[in-house]
């Protein structure tokens, strides 16, 4: 038992030690998927040398770096396909130099060739389908009709400073979430950080449809005051000002996935609007623990922006 504890101790120190800087390398990567990079390069960026970089970045994510990047960009262009876009431009879009490499990298991943790509029968044929059925089959789903009564606001949202708190596989383990966010929410407090009134949110970097469970990540946010900088086990990111779609919903978990379903499904395509490249986000109106994590009080938010005319 002595050992155990040992050892649990030693991944959770390694943990608060290591995770923002390899978060800090994943937000260099997201943003620059279309772009080559380096191994040598991303460790510097973590402050690590490659050997370790590779080591630490396996250890907390459970994949190698290349890995990643290759599922990522796969995830991004699949995701462009399903916007319309052909399949090559949506593989020049994501970062691959030629057709033929990405073929063979799609293939790798998804058993077959983009084109003859289906994705309920990959759907079928996933590991942990029984699970993600169970919280997502999102794009699988059709459309609701669109409730005339359905509330849409339209809100420029400022720039913002965030502490961030990031979860892997927390779709597979739901404690992980909670625990992230009382971690998150027990250091704000310390801090003497407001936390009502949405200063809290949280939002999946992952699509479930596509995107293995194991592999999805969740962050829960706050808004820091412009002089606080967060302790390392915390990572350091920014909202940046924009236009957001946002539309309020109480209720369970069932209540929250149909909001999401009619906005994303039904009112973003009737709107004229564009979906801009950030996250969408759950924020807290009030706080989960203070009315049980059965129920919820939060807009769902969209970035939107609106299209260019010609």
């Amino acid at each position: 038992m002595a050992s155990t504890a040992s050892n649990t101790t030693a991944q959770q120190v390694f943990g608060e030690r290591y995770e923002h800087r390899i978060a800090r390398a994943i937000a260099y990567i997201e943003e620059r998927l279309h772009e080559p990079m380096t191994l040598s390069g991303l460790a510097a960026i973590a402050c690590l040398s490659p050997f370790h970089f590779h080591r630490v970045f396996r250890t907390l994510t459970g994949e190698s770096v290349r890995s990643f990047v290759e599922r990522r960009k796969l995830e991004r262009a699949v995701g462009l396909a399903r916007k319309g876009h052909s399949w090559k431009s949506a593989s020049a879009a994501s970062g691959f130099r030629s057709p033929v490499s990405f073929t063979r990298a799609f293939k790798r991943v998804y058993g077959t060739t983009p084109t003859t790509f289906d994705l309920e029968g990959w759907w079928a044929a996933r590991g942990d389908r029984e699970a993600a059925g169970a919280i997502s089959a999102f794009f699988l789903r059709p459309p609701p009709p669109l409730d005339p009564d359905f509330a849409v606001e339209l809100r420029e949202r400022p720039a913002a400073r965030l502490a961030v708190a990031r979860v892997w596989g927390g779709y597979l383990a739901p404690d992980r979430l909670v625990a992230a966010y009382q971690r998150l929410r027990d250091w704000a407090d310390a801090a003497g950080i407001a936390t009502g009134g949405g200063r809290i949110a949280g939002a999946s970097r992952d699509d479930p449809d596509l995107t293995p469970l194991s592999r999805c990540r969740y962050d829960f946010m706050i808004e820091l005051p412009c002089d606080v900088v967060p302790p390392p086990r915390f990572a350091l990111a920014e909202r940046a000002a924009g236009l957001w779609a946002i539309t309020q919903v109480q209720g369970d978990l069932a209540a929250v996935d149909r909001a999401w379903s009619m906005l994303f499904k039904s009112w973003l395509p009737a709107s004229g609007l564009d979906l801009r490249d950030a996250p969408v986000e759950e924020v807290y109106r009030r706080l989960p623990e203070d009315i049980g994590w059965s129920a919820f009080d939060l807009e769902c938010c969209v970035p939107v922006a609106i299209p260019e005319r010609g």
